[in-house]
């Protein structure tokens, strides 16, 4: 029987390098005043630090931005992706179920719940160490409408049949999206899990060759998808749908109207439209598919081309 995945020689070792590599001398931590928390769970080290009114979730790396929550005004984006991920709400008018792969400190969740409090939200998340400190740094709390599971994202979709209709992306390991939730096979399994008129929202990078290996694979996957770049950062959201890609004027009158509908608040999804949408996505016509048996995401995130 084949097996869902499997892990090359070459990706693994690749892996425990970065890994490696990603770990914080002694002096780097101790000479750090504004670490609030620093454990290592079976999966990576994290760290909690605080600078005024602001929690960061650092997971892998001290280096590494993987959540925040301003303490005095909690809905708040503090890291640009989470904000840009928002643009996902503007390509469904009634969203009635989200699943969240990547927890994190839980901003997206929080956010979600906040914007569709009758909606069911599923959260998944490997790492259990990650979902306690969620809940006790980041006010990441479960309830009727919001569940947690423990558990890879690939094997979650694996052996649900749940649909969704907004699937949100955002599994990172340190600062690199693991290879398995990055290949054509994992992203039909996405596919197979968004409910028709429902959207995918991944976040992705800009400044690497991965961009155009990302692009190819979800072209190849999803009939539309669309690209909205960080200003603030290299993180690119990608948003795939099983029909056609709107054109950018339907986008335009879509965002204002959802927009008007919800009164999001901290979000302005026209706004983000017009800033941050990719006009000129495009990728060369040979570009490779990233697949099980061919994805060296760890090379292209460094800029080597293999």
């Amino acid at each position: 029987m084949r097996t869902p995945f499997r892990v090359t020689l070459a990706v693994s070792l690749a892996i425990f390098a970065l890994a490696v590599a990603a770990l914080p001398s002694l002096p780097d931590l101790f000479e750090r005043k504004d670490v609030l928390l620093s454990t290592e769970s079976r999966y990576q080290n994290i760290y909690v630090t605080q600078q005024g009114n602001v929690l960061m979730l650092r997971a892998g790396s001290l280096k590494s931005r993987s959540s925040a929550i301003d303490l005095k005004s909690p809905f708040r984006h503090v890291i640009e992706y989470t904000g840009l991920m928002m643009v996902g709400l503007g390509y469904v008018e009634e969203p009635k179920s989200f699943l969240v792969l990547g927890l994190g400190g839980g901003a997206v969740t929080r956010h979600l719940r906040r914007y569709y409090p009758q909606a069911q939200i599923t959260s998944v998340e490997l790492d259990p160490a990650v979902v306690e400190i969620a809940q006790s740094h980041f006010g990441f709390q479960p309830d009727g409408q919001s569940k947690v599971v423990v558990e890879d994202a690939r094997r979650f979709l694996a052996r649900t049949s749940e649909t969704y209709d907004v699937i949100f992306l955002d599994a990172y390991h340190g600062d690199y999206i693991p290879f398995h939730l990055l290949t054509r096979e994992f992203l039909e399994l996405v596919r197979a899990r968004l409910r028709d008129g429902g959207a995918v929202v991944a976040n992705t990078w800009s400044k690497q060759q991965l961009y155009e290996r990302e692009s190819a694979t979800y072209a190849a996957v999803f009939e539309g998808f669309h690209s909205y770049l960080g200003q603030e950062s290299t993180n690119r959201i990608v948003v795939a749908t099983r029909e056609p890609a709107a054109s950018y004027s339907t986008l335009e009158k879509q965002f204002s109207t959802i927009q008007k509908r919800r009164s999001f608040g901290e979000v302005d999804l026209p706004a983000l439209l017009h800033r941050h949408f990719d006009r000129d996505l495009s990728w060369p016509a040979d570009t490779p598919l990233l697949t099980d048996d061919y994805a060296p995401v760890n090379f292209l995130v460094q800029g080597e081309n293999r």
